[in-house]
């Protein structure tokens, strides 16, 4: 992987900072770049002010604090605007990102979607937005000062460089995953179908308690019968099969790590009845709550 720091000034200065060097010219603003694609995965960080690009045939403007993912196929090309901005690019081969993603410690989710969503595919264009969610505050996690000590490594490259980088990106896909909205734009149905899949899979995990089909439509604004849709198209189960599901799973992983009651168990994961819980479990199971915990004991 390589870095490229590059600062524009409302007045045209462009000044860019890389391994191979400093350079600081000045053009006439605004301008666009040709259109273009690259031979790896480029991650861009908006330090300061805006940076737009045209993706897709869209003009979209970035603001300070995203993030944007773009594969390889996606050609695109920059619109720089006569205003002070300070941008990061992170230049990684796919198949060195292929190697982060199997080594950190990251959701199987994150990594079904960033592997079909970047190189899986051949044919498709597609780019990830990553915008910085509410839950998360700069002080739990500190984006900047991480790219800070990227750059820097990157920039001397001192023995042992390559292993502190390996480690400072597998902190930032993390980061990525823990901190950040991704929104998948690509000229694919079936990628945003599994885009659409992996956001409805982390909200529900998110929600379990208390998820329905009308809070999906208010947070994802889609018909109701379109997620039961999506979820039997790719997991084999309707909506309400499928929560059931994830809350047999996080009850079972109650009762066996936690000291919580069974009542508090089914109430925890929604179940006001706790009759209905016991039902519903030991159809999933083929054991009692009880028998599980006592298993563990």
């Amino acid at each position: 992987m390589s870095t490229l720091l590059i600062v524009y000034g409302k007045e045209g200065m462009e000044w860019s900072i890389s391994p191979a060097g400093q350079r600081l010219v000045r053009r006439e603003f605004p301008r666009r770049s040709w259109f273009h694609k690259h031979e790896y995965v480029e991650i861009l960080y908006v330090i300061e002010g805006s940076f737009t690009q045209i993706l897709l045939g869209e003009e979209i403007r970035f603001e300070q604090g995203e993030f944007v993912i773009t594969d390889q196929n996606c050609e695109h090309a920059d619109y720089i605007e006569a205003k002070d901005a300070a941008v990061l690019f992170l230049q990684i081969r796919s198949d060195y990102l292929e190697q982060l993603l199997r080594s950190y410690d990251g959701t199987d989710e994150m990594q079904r979607f960033l592997f079909h969503a970047l190189w899986r595919q051949k044919k498709e264009q597609s780019f990830l937005q990553l915008q910085r969610s509410r839950k998360y505050s700069r002080k739990e996690v500190d984006i900047e000062q991480l790219l800070e000590n990227l750059l820097a490594e990157d920039l001397s490259r001192e023995p042992g460089y390559e292993q502190i980088e390996h480690g400072l990106m597998i902190r930032l896909l993390q980061y990525l995953c823990w901190a950040y909205i991704p929104q998948l734009h690509t000229d694919s149905k079936e990628s945003r179908e599994k885009a659409l899949l992996y956001e409805l899979e982390c909200y529900i995990r998110e929600n379990v308690a208390k998820v329905t089909v009308s809070e999906l439509e208010k947070e994802f604004h889609y018909h109701r019968n379109y997620y039961s849709l999506i979820l039997k198209k790719y997991r084999g189960k309707s909506f309400q099969q499928y929560v059931i599901e994830i809350r047999m799973k996080y009850a079972k992983q109650l009762l066996e790590q936690t000291t919580l009651s069974v009542k508090q168990v089914a109430q925890q994961i929604g179940y006001e009845n706790v009759s209905h819980f016991y039902n519903l479990f030991e159809k999933y199971y083929g054991k009692t709550p009880r028998e599980i915990r006592s298993r563990e004991g």
